[in-house]
């Protein structure tokens, strides 16, 4: 444990061996001023059908979106907290021009935030008028660059299988939804891009799980509008993450949902019922750019054969 604790506290080799199982413990090797730049890209599908009587009440829309940005990571300050990191941090990404539903979105944020020590964003500020398809990339981006910080503290090694619980963080009609996630410790093989160095390979199943009761699925901000729902909502993810055994960093990562909503959303008395049948997927993908020195070599080298 102390040899763990010893790597994460100098931040200095990136990944470190815990004991004689060839354990390894991979966090990010940053230092403060440290620039990292990534692409990520990919594409939203939702599709919404409404049936109500109610004829002035708004509804959500089809979303039909490809997202392509470059997303620009700085290092501010990196220091401990009861021996795991804290990253204070400024992103930026620009989404292009803005192509949303919503009046006045932006496809472009500079976002200041927090890596806490147990991978979780204590702070993200920036982002209130960002587009929400670009939230949901910003948000793809964030949980693959921070999924170091959510490995077992002691480490893990290649064959081993962990089971965790996250809530939805997304706005939602549908109260106490979950993601029940299974992650398993592939591989060390070639990183993507860079097949000159090795990266541990992960991957992530997660099932979409309700646990309020269908009849009243009322998220507590529904009820002091004095609104009601019902209804049910699933869906799954799948999410492959390569990170340099190297570095700490994120090579590659990418991520499939499929998510599904059946709501009604009514008065407290029942009166003025609206009911929503939504379908939506997306799929993201992120690609380290610059920020270790094999991907800039090896990006280099294909610049040179073009």
């Amino acid at each position: 444990m102390q040899k763990v604790l010893a790597c994460v506290a100098l931040l200095a080799a990136g990944v470190c061996a815990a004991g004689g199982d060839q354990r390894v413990v991979l966090l990010p090797l940053l230092r403060a001023g440290q620039v990292v730049k990534y692409d990520v890209h990919g594409n939203v599908l939702r599709h919404v059908k409404t049936e109500s009587r109610v004829a002035t009440m708004l509804h959500p829309g089809d979303v039909q979106r490809d997202i392509a940005m470059p997303l620009v990571f700085t290092a501010q300050e990196i220091h401990l907290e009861n021996g795991r990191p804290v990253v204070v941090a400024h992103a930026e990404f620009d989404g292009g021009e803005r192509d949303s539903s919503e009046k006045n979105a932006s496809a472009r944020a500079n976002v200041e935030f927090t890596i806490a020590g147990n991978g979780q964003v204590a702070k993200a500020e920036g982002l209130d008028e960002v587009a929400p398809e670009m939230r949901l990339a910003w948000q793809f981006w964030l949980s693959r660059f921070a999924f170091g910080w959510t490995l077992p503290v002691e480490g893990a090694k290649p064959g081993d299988k962990w089971k965790t619980e996250e809530a939805e963080k997304s706005p939602s009609p549908i109260a106490n939804l979950v993601w029940e996630k299974e992650t398993t410790y592939v591989q060390n093989d070639r990183c993507p891009l860079t097949p000159a160095e090795t990266c541990a390979s992960f991957l992530t199943r997660a099932t979409l799980k309700q646990k309020s009761p269908v009849k009243d699925a009322t998220p507590e901000d529904y009820r002091l509008h004095e609104l009601r729902t019902s209804g049910t909502a699933k869906g799954t993810d799948e999410i492959v993450t390569y990170i340099s055994l190297k570095s700490g960093l994120v090579v590659r990562a990418t991520e499939e949902t499929q998510q599904s909503m059946d709501v009604t959303i009514a008065k407290a008395d029942g009166t003025n019922a609206v009911h929503y049948t939504i379908e939506a997927s997306s799929r993201f993908e992120t690609l380290l750019v610059t920020g270790s020195d094999s991907a800039e070599k090896q990006r280099g080298k294909e610049a040179t054969k073009q």
